[in-house]
């Protein structure tokens, strides 16, 4: 591939891939093959793996969205939907590796807000400011919120993943 391309390497790209290669066939002998497998599989899937986590919590409202605008039990719905995803996506990971870590936080998070909204009748709950309940449901909502919003933009910035849409105004700044 090197001796064929026309265009060239450069010295430094050349001698980073026999590093990386060096580093990789002693993981092999030191490891064995599985490990070393599933390191260079993480490795290489880890980015598009956040891109696909970011994307999922980008394109549900019920984390930015009104609060008036939201009825409680599509707000269940859509959240009970993030955790089925999370699950997929954190089959794609390696035990333990960072991006693995990021999804166990997120899905404990979601857990949280189900432990604190399960007393509630999501189906028949609506925005009403004088109602206990409501106020309960939406401070729990705004807490997951941010909560999640401070995961997301710490797992952009890992990755140097440039947030889109609405969701993005909503995001808190990392250093707040």
């Amino acid at each position: 591939m090197v001796d064929k391309d026309i265009g060239g390497f450069r010295a430094e790209q050349l001698r980073a891939w026999k590093q990386d290669h060096e580093t990789m066939i002693a993981e092999v002998r030191q490891h064995g093959w599985s490990s070393s497998i599933e390191l260079l599989r993480s490795g290489q899937m880890a980015p598009g793996l956040a891109r696909e986590i970011i994307a999922l919590i980008e394109d549900r409202r019920t984390f930015w969205a009104r609060f008036d605008a939201e009825f409680p039990d599509r707000v269940r719905m859509s959240i009970e939907g993030f955790r089925h995803d999370l699950t997929r996506l954190r089959r794609d990971c390696a035990a333990g590796s960072p991006l693995d870590v990021v999804i166990v936080a997120l899905g404990q998070t979601v857990r949280h807000f189900f432990d604190t909204v399960e007393r509630f009748d999501l189906t028949t709950l609506r925005c009403d400011s004088g109602d206990p309940d409501w106020r309960a449901f939406e401070a729990a909502l705004r807490a997951l919120r941010k909560s999640i919003g401070y995961q997301t933009a710490a797992l952009a910035d890992s990755y140097a993943i440039p947030m889109q849409g609405e969701y993005a105004g909503y995001l808190p700044r990392i250093s707040e």
